[in-house]
């Protein structure tokens, strides 16, 4: 079965070059990449609270592999929504101008603030998701980070868009209870350790139709992550909905005419 990973990182201190290696993966398992730049080889330290320059910059990277594999690759806005409307502005040119098809939030602002509010509307205009990054920690989260509790608000507020929370909140059963009641909270599984009836638990939950698959790669690796789907006693039809058939609807459903097609013609 075709697959899609909804979060596929560029690789910190490598060049674009290497992402071929990822590329061949994708190709062995017929998989599609959704990526984005947070980490440009250039300058690796500055991406806990980027500049809007240091913004464009990742987003030309991903541009860049979105246009050297256009079969493969798919790409996710990456901005800090302190920076107001020079995030806006960034996240609607990529989306209006060069097929991007969603936006990547990670840990520069807590996604409680207004600012983030602008985002979420523009996604919503465009019908693209928001991939938030959120993870319970024993010790207590780093600046800027979101934990699920504020993830499932900022969707409440934001009823019309797509919210990804991504690795379901780091602690599956905590966060398939958090976002249980948040309907347009889709659960990505990227990023931990394969661990037994991990996605069982989101199942049980949410229902297989809001679990989506990704690896977090190249943190992690494709076939770790890809166990944790296979590994489980879930019919085939569930599987096939995490592994692609629910993210392939999310990104039919983008006003990215070129993309929709691609997509279209990949399911018949």
């Amino acid at each position: 079965m075709p697959i899609i990973d909804v979060h596929v990182h560029t690789d910190v201190g490598k060049s674009l070059d290497d992402f071929a290696e990822q590329i061949e993966i994708a190709e062995q398992f017929d998989a599609v990449l959704v990526t984005y730049a947070i980490r440009p080889v250039a300058d690796a330290t500055r991406y806990s609270f980027p500049t809007p320059e240091f913004c464009r910059r990742c987003n030309d990277e991903t541009y860049a592999l979105m246009q050297r594999y256009p079969a493969r690759v798919r790409g996710f806005c990456y901005v800090n929504p302190y920076h107001g409307e020079a995030a806006a502005v960034e996240l609607e040119r990529r989306l209006s101008t060069q097929g991007f098809v969603g936006l990547k939030l990670w840990h520069a602002l807590p996604c409680d603030d207004p600012r983030v509010d602008r985002l979420l509307e523009i996604c919503a205009a465009y019908r693209v998701p928001a991939l938030q990054h959120t993870w319970l920690k024993a010790g207590g989260l780093g600046y800027g980070e979101s934990p699920p509790e504020m993830v499932a608000e900022l969707a409440q507020r934001h009823p019309t868009t797509t919210v990804i929370a991504a690795h379901a909140g780091g602690d599956y059963e905590y966060g398939a209870k958090v976002f249980r009641n948040c309907p347009n909270v889709l659960l990505d599984i990227a990023g931990n350790e394969c661990n037994a009836a991990g996605v069982q638990i989101l199942v049980d939950h949410v229902g297989a139709e809001r679990v989506i698959f990704g690896t977090d790669m190249p943190g992690r690796s494709f076939p770790s992550q890809l166990a944790k789907v296979l590994g489980t006693d879930l019919p085939e039809t569930d599987k096939e909905k995490i592994l692609y058939e629910n993210m392939a609807d999310v990104l039919a459903q983008c006003k990215t005419p070129p993309l929709e097609t691609r997509l279209k013609g990949r399911r018949q």
